[in-house]
């Protein structure tokens, strides 16, 4: 994701802020990573389509459940890259303390358990509207989804230090 190295990579961020809080630059990259969230959103609606094999009766109950969920996962973004921002304005300008590193750690802690919360409320949703075998397959592909993005999230930040 070239988003987060941007975020971690530049050292010297504009100081002009089109959005409260954010740099220029920041503004930019967050709103690179909306536009491919919305790119890629029908590519995933399409790849979940295909692999739980919905009839239509089950669709219409599915999809709704689905859309709200997705919509969260656009709140658990921009958290976790707000995170990741802080982490980055602290690591660039070249010492993170110990207060700013529970801060992020509590943040990211945080984030991690409202995001279990929601994938949990979700599931017992589905299960209420689709066979549990469907409910599962979807947990299984969301979480493999969101592993490869984690991965490549994780693989660009350094460590603290």
């Amino acid at each position: 994701m070239g988003l987060i190295a941007a975020l971690i990579a530049s050292p010297a961020w504009s100081q002009e802020s089109k959005s409260p809080g954010y740099t220029a630059d920041e503004a930019a990259s967050f709103a690179e990573m909306h536009a491919l969230e919305s790119e890629v959103g029908p590519e995933k609606r399409a790849f979940v389509e295909e692999q739980l094999e919905l009839t239509p009766q089950e669709g219409s109950k599915f999809w709704p459940i689905y859309d709200a969920y997705q919509e969260a996962l656009r709140g658990f973004n921009q958290r976790r890259l707000d995170n990741i921002l802080k982490y980055a304005r602290a690591y660039n300008a070249g010492a993170i303390d110990d207060a700013t590193a529970t801060a992020i750690a509590e943040d990211a802690l945080d984030l991690e358990k409202d995001e279990a919360v929601k994938m949990e409320h979700t599931f017992r949703k589905l299960r209420k509207v689709v066979p549990a075998v469907k409910a599962v397959r979807y947990l299984q592909v969301e979480n493999k989804l969101r592993a490869i993005v984690r991965f490549e999230q994780a693989a660009q930040v350094p460590l603290a230090g």
